[in-house]
């Protein structure tokens, strides 16, 4: 894997994401609230949609009408197009983990850097 320092880790203000061009690869990294850096590509599987385009927040789950409860805020990009959405952390797809995913990489902050090894 290769070593591709991406910016200043103030420049992804908590909570938000932004999108980077590393050689071929067009990558969204994530800064969640808790100061972890992900990464993942910028690619929706359904029909393609630039997932940096999407919203990060959290899933709502509800046990019937009157019980929604929000998990994970923050960790779910949710494809611009069609809403389908993924969990940072781990690629699955919130609706169909076991058979939807995206790419995920290594990011890490190393001297006040974001580096992406990909």
């Amino acid at each position: 894997m290769e070593r591709n320092v991406l910016c200043k880790k103030s420049e992804i203000p908590l909570g938000e994401s932004k999108v980077f061009q590393v050689r071929r690869l067009s990558v969204v990294v994530v800064r969640k609230e808790n100061e972890q850096f992900y990464a993942v590509r910028n690619f929706c599987p359904h029909q393609g949609a630039e997932l940096g385009k999407g919203v990060l927040r959290g899933a709502a789950r509800a046990n019937d009408v009157k019980d929604v409860c929000y998990e994970k805020p923050g960790s779910f990009l949710y494809c611009p197009w069609h809403h389908w959405s993924f969990d940072v952390e781990n690629g699955c797809s919130m609706h169909d983990p076991e058979n939807t995913k995206i790419k995920t990489y290594d990011v890490k902050v190393e001297n006040d850097e974001v580096v992406l090894y990909a």
